[in-house]
């Protein structure tokens, strides 16, 4: 475990610098436009729920055992978290974005399995739970960081992130050659069959899980320029936002020591109901009367705190019913990658959208997202859709 808990921390810190800082540097440093950063983080969505889905594929296709697949990812990463250090441009900046992308996508549904494959249900919940707020935690840190280096372009962050990565590399010798295979328990029945009212809320939690990727894919292209709109000084930007991740963090926390939500459809509704609500208020805090600083902290706080919902209990369900697999691994983080490229997609369409109705481009995305967050997962979970593949 505590080899791939230190293999968390390093890669998911990193890739932090991607998926939550690029649009804030690449505004500052770069100087891209709403219409770059938001196709940027497009291209990065499509390339990792494509690269995501094939993971097992992949392996199988090369050969790798899912120890050699690990130690390929952290090299490719490290080598992708190099680029805009050594060639700070925004054609850099692109071959990065979309090279981690693809690369880490490969590396998280093998990370998953190595936690939950072997391990009882109770265990895969423990296990779990410290994972999640390791790597929670470590996305958040560069937010606290960054502010100084806007400007730059953090090259030494990205130069300092990509060493580290090759430094916890090694350690992956240590892991088994293959993942362990999933538990069974004395009965012969595994994780789906013990566990067959929660292949529904496997769907539905799958479901807000786009939902919520949708919007936290939409924040770091659109929030530098809500920002601005807002009249919020570039030195609290990247902190201001980290806010939301802190409390997701908490929650996460929180939710690991209780049972209470575990089988119930209310709490992801409720969940979800707080994210959608948190995400308008952060990007339409300029718009609202009074002061906009508490309005985005108020959304941040209620957007953590779906998030961390959310998150938790689509990969609680997720890995249970799924049996720990890879594929299983993969077909949650292709999802995830959906979500990365519909927030962007959004914002693109929000664009001509705002000229339309006179408002933001941020407030008209929150607006067209508003649409599947409402809808979506309210729909009907028919027993042949409860299959979680």
């Amino acid at each position: 475990m505590w080899v791939i808990f230190a293999i968390t921390i390093a890669g998911s810190s990193s890739t932090g610098l991607f998926w939550n800082a690029l649009g804030f540097i690449a505004k500052h440093a770069y100087g891209f436009s709403r219409i770059e950063n938001l196709t940027l983080y497009l291209a990065m969505g499509l390339v990792y729920a494509a690269s995501a889905w094939k993971t097992a594929s992949v392996g199988k296709i090369l050969g790798w055992s899912d120890r050699g697949g690990v130690l390929c990812c952290l090299f490719g990463m490290a080598v992708g978290l190099a680029i805009p250090g050594v060639w700070p441009t925004k054609l850099g900046l692109w071959i990065a974005g979309i090279w981690v992308s693809g690369v880490s996508a490969l590396l998280w549904p093998v990370v998953h399995a190595y936690l939950a494959g072997g391990r009882p249900p109770v265990q895969v919940a423990k296990v779990q739970g410290v994972f999640n707020l390791i790597w929670m935690t470590s996305v958040t840190i560069p937010m606290f960081i960054l502010p100084p280096f806007l400007d730059t372009g953090a090259r030494g962050v990205f130069l300092v992130s990509a060493g580290t990565l090759l430094i916890v590399l090694p350690l992956a010798l240590l892991l088994p050659r293959m993942t362990p295979r999933a538990f069974v328990d004395s009965s012969g029945a595994s994780g789906s069959s013990s566990h067959p009212k929660w292949q529904a809320l496997v769907v539905r939690s799958r479901r807000w899980l786009i939902v919520t990727y949708l919007f936290m894919s939409a924040f770091p292209p659109l929030l530098p320029y809500a920002f601005e709109a807002s009249g919020i000084a570039a030195t609290l930007e990247t902190p201001l936002t980290g806010t939301w991740m802190v409390v997701r963090v908490l929650f996460v926390a929180f939710l690991w020591r209780t049972t209470f939500w575990q089988g119930h459809r209310t709490f992801l509704i409720g969940a979800g109901l707080a994210g959608t609500l948190g995400f308008g208020l952060a990007l339409g805090a300029g718009f609202l009367p009074g002061a906009p600083l508490p309005w985005m902290v108020f959304g941040f706080i209620l957007f953590g705190l779906g998030a961390g919902a959310n998150y938790h209990a689509a990969l609680a369900y997720g890995m249970v019913v799924g049996d720990a697999e890879v594929d299983a691994g993969g077909a949650f983080e292709a999802l995830i990658g959906l979500g990365y490229a519909g927030g962007p997609a959004a914002g693109l369409l929000g664009i001509p959208v705002a000229v339309l109705l006179g408002t933001s481009p941020g407030v008209a995305a929150a607006v067209l997202l508003a649409g599947p967050a409402l809808i979506l997962p309210w729909l009907r979970v028919s027993e042949n859709s409860a299959d979680p593949s």
